[in-house]
């Protein structure tokens, strides 16, 4: 499937609910702010396309994945460091 297919087919994920009256950009910076932080931790980069629909994993080696929904990010991580992450490790609490 091509990248431009790939986009299109992206669902939106229950976080992305707003309140109140915050903006559809403000939760996704929120998100994109607290992803890119815990990735970092596990030596990995965080981006995403402006819509929100796909993101990019990748590590120093330069070994991307590619996740198309919130939900695909966490095993896309898992797969570039090749262990169990630990979404309750003390250092991100």
């Amino acid at each position: 499937m091509c990248i431009l297919c790939y986009g299109l087919t992206g669902e939106e994920h229950w976080s992305d609910a707003r309140v109140g009256a915050e903006s559809t950009s403000s939760v996704r910076a929120r998100r994109r702010a607290l992803l890119t932080t815990i990735m970092a931790a596990q030596g990995l980069r965080y981006s995403d396309d402006p819509t929100g629909v796909t993101s990019l994993i990748s590590d120093r080696k330069g070994k991307v994945q590619i996740a198309r929904s919130l939900g695909e990010v966490w095993a896309a991580a898992e797969a570039l460091v090749k262990h169990p992450l630990d979404p309750l490790e003390p250092a991100l609490l």
